[in-house]
């Protein structure tokens, strides 16, 4: 590991920590809260999702959301990204006005009829019929329960690399692995990666997306940096979890894990003092609870 190495964290805040939230957000708070977000540093946010609002309905606003941050975004040089699940979710997300869509196909098969009602290979022959709809778009392959499926079916890494290098010969050049029910150790994500790795997946390309359910979200990021990874997901005040995954708890904290790099040498582009201030106040504004260490502390002083 380079300790002089700089690790890039993307903000999933809006649309991975807020999905899940309770409290009804309006659509000139969140705007407020991501143009803050901007200014803590990221290079890119994911901004909100284009799935249908009856199964998520705090995304509902999410073309409103796009306008309301656009200018600020490009004026700041950030890439903003939404999530989609189908076809419809990427035309929604070109009419918003973005040009990068993360597309999600869990390797669960459980989890992935949860998901998206559809088995793998349904959800990627969509991939395949999406790539042919995003022309002119950047896409990200996201592979949910990439460290394990929280339903107990067994994870195929052989079929995760299979769908990685199909998904390169269409065009993409990013990968999304995700621990997302938060259910894996660093033993296990250390095995993981180094089998995907010896298997040919090149780590330049791939960022990290790890939930943080059971405690063990930055040991398993610590892994993740001890392995070569350099990309990151972060979510604001550790906000976050998964509707179809019961339990299932945010993101690695934002500002606890720039915490840690920073600690440790490392360099990222995030003003650590101010994203534990907007924690707080994000915390205040939308009647949320933080489970992050930093803005604990930053409470207390």
């Amino acid at each position: 590991m380079d300790y002089n190495e700089k690790i890039e964290i993307a903000e999933v805040c809006p649309r991975d920590g807020w999905q899940n939230h309770p409290v009804p957000i309006d659509t000139q708070t969140k705007i407020e809260l991501i143009k803050k977000m901007i200014d803590c540093g990221p290079k890119r946010v994911e901004v909100t999702s284009f799935v249908n609002p009856k199964a998520v309905p705090q995304m509902a606003d999410n073309a409103k959301v796009v306008e309301g941050v656009m200018d600020y975004a490009n004026e700041k040089g950030v890439t903003l990204v939404g999530l989609a699940l189908n076809g419809r979710g990427v035309d929604n997300a070109r009419a918003a006005g973005l040009t990068y869509v993360s597309f999600g196909v869990s390797v669960s098969e459980e989890h992935n009829l949860r998901n998206s009602n559809k088995t793998i290979e349904a959800s990627f022959e969509d991939f395949r019929k999406l790539m042919d709809r995003a022309q002119g778009m950047k896409v990200l392959l996201a592979l949910p329960c990439t460290f394990g499926s929280p339903f107990g079916d067994s994870i195929d890494l052989d079929r995760v690399l299979r769908m990685c290098e199909e998904a390169k010969s269409m065009g993409v050049e990013e990968f999304g692995l995700a621990d997302t029910a938060g259910i894996s150790n660093p033993r296990h994500t250390r095995e993981v990666l180094r089998y995907l790795k010896e298997g040919g997946m090149d780590f330049s390309k791939v960022s990290i997306h790890l939930h943080d359910t059971r405690g063990m979200g930055l040991a398993n990021a610590w892994i993740a940096l001890e392995e070569g990874i350099t990309h990151f997901d972060a979510s604001l005040g550790g906000m976050g979890g998964c509707p179809f995954v019961p339990g299932a708890k945010g993101n690695i904290a934002t500002e606890d894990f720039v915490n840690m790099v920073t600690q440790m040498g490392m360099k990222t582009d995030y003003d650590l003092d101010a994203t534990m201030k907007l924690a707080i106040e994000m915390s205040e504004k939308i009647q949320a609870n933080l489970s992050s260490s930093m803005s604990h502390l930053c409470k207390k002083q």
